[in-house]
């Protein structure tokens, strides 16, 4: 407990120990707004686990974009409700569920593959060829990376250009906060072009 103050806030200063984190599920909906420039962001919370994926529909309709969070590390993580089911084959099926959505045909989908701190580490332990045999870029981050975004990739039922990914580490508040400015320009940009 002698860390609290480091969970609760963190800046560069404290050297924050990220094995003090806390991972809170979504359960329900929830609703805020970003005041930005030029626009004012609605954003829903609406969660992944398999109960929460029930709900999407509600909040599927007249989007501007979608904001879907993975997690790096699913490879070799099993989802809570099934133990045998690995993570990241389940948040492909639900990004390829989404892009198959007809009012979603047209709606930018930005892919935050997350947890990139934990993923550099990850990769040394568990290579990702354990469970995907055909990645062939050994422990190299960059390659890992781009293998995860090219699995989403290909489960995208749409047309091409509609799937922006970025890799953030929502533990480092400065490139999460320029991750963050890419993705509002992105969204400002889709949202004027449609």
């Amino acid at each position: 407990m002698d860390n609290i103050d480091k969970v609760l806030w963190h800046d560069e200063a404290n050297n924050f120990d990220p094995s003090l984190c806390v991972h809170i599920m979504t359960n329900g909906l929830y609703y805020s707004t970003i005041e930005g420039e030029p626009f004012r962001y609605e954003i829903t919370d609406v969660g992944g686990t398999r109960a929460m994926r029930k709900k999407w529909s509600r909040c599927i309709q007249d989007l501007d974009s979608v904001i879907f969070v993975a997690d790096l590390n699913g490879y070799c993580q099993t989802i809570e409700e099934e133990p045998g089911v690995n993570q990241m084959e389940e948040s492909l099926k639900a990004l390829e569920s989404i892009t198959a959505h007809p009012s979603l045909q047209n709606t930018p989908i930005l892919l935050l593959l997350n947890k990139a701190d934990l993923f550099e580490r990850t990769i040394n332990r568990h290579p990702i060829s354990d469970v995907y045999p055909e990645y062939v870029g050994g422990i190299d981050y960059w390659k890992a990376c781009r293998f995860v975004a090219d699995c989403y990739a290909r489960r995208d039922r749409r047309p091409p250009g509609k799937l922006f990914c970025y890799v953030v580490d929502s533990l480092d508040t400065t490139a999460f906060q320029n991750a963050w400015r890419q993705v509002q320009e992105k969204i400002t940009h889709t949202t004027l072009k449609y």
